[in-house]
């Protein structure tokens, strides 16, 4: 089934928090800078492996222009705030030596950690990814992100342990998934990505 990048999807988190989840967009740029200005310091360590406190402008400009086929960019908004500048954002590249792979990263404001946003996300670039012929995605994690560690563990990813960092490795097939809170969780989110991309546009 092709997946769309084109579509919003209008979903809610376990708490009943209203989201619409799109693809990012170059008109993004602004609301990409205050979202990362409004990160935590731990926050911003932990997604760009330094003490940053603002982005490179080149890098804003290439999250901003994903290509749908070898960079691809999905975002979170609030339905109803406007004065939150984004819930989260999820990110892949494919490798170019492995095209069957792609590196995924994934940026959750401070507090929205913990509700299920990264899972929601995971679940809309799986989709995405499957769509692209990438059958896997790798993770660079450095070794005090416990939780994110511990999230990808419970997913059944593979790790691999580099000087600073974990490569973790997860395939994507939902049979491998873990039965757990996590796998069950994200195995609910891909049901309703799928349900979303045959044309339910509220398949809550």
């Amino acid at each position: 089934m092709t997946f769309d990048p084109t579509r919003k999807w209008q979903m809610n988190l376990e708490d009943g928090t209203p989201l619409e989840v799109r693809s990012i967009r170059p008109e993004d740029r602004d609301l990409i800078v205050e979202a990362f200005r409004r990160l935590s310091p731990e926050a911003r360590y932990f997604r760009f492996w330094m003490r940053v406190r603002e982005l490179n402008p080149r890098l804003i400009k290439s999250l901003c222009t994903p290509d749908q086929k070898d960079h691809v960019a999905w975002v979170a908004m609030h339905q109803t705030r406007d004065d939150i500048p984004g819930v989260g954002g999820a990110s892949f590249w494919r490798l170019q030596d492995e095209p069957e792979a792609a590196e995924v990263s994934f940026t959750v404001a401070d507090e929205f950690q913990g509700r299920g946003v990264a899972t929601l996300l995971l679940a809309v670039i799986w989709e995405h990814a499957l769509g692209l012929g990438i059958k896997r995605f790798v993770g660079h994690v450095l070794h005090e992100n416990i939780a994110m560690r511990a999230w990808w563990d419970a997913l059944g990813a593979t790790e691999q342990e580099a000087s600073r960092h974990w490569l973790s490795t997860l395939i994507l097939d939902e049979s491998l998934l873990q039965d757990n809170h996590p796998g069950n969780s994200l195995r609910m989110r891909l049901a309703q990505v799928r349900a979303w991309m045959g044309g339910d546009s509220d398949p809550r």
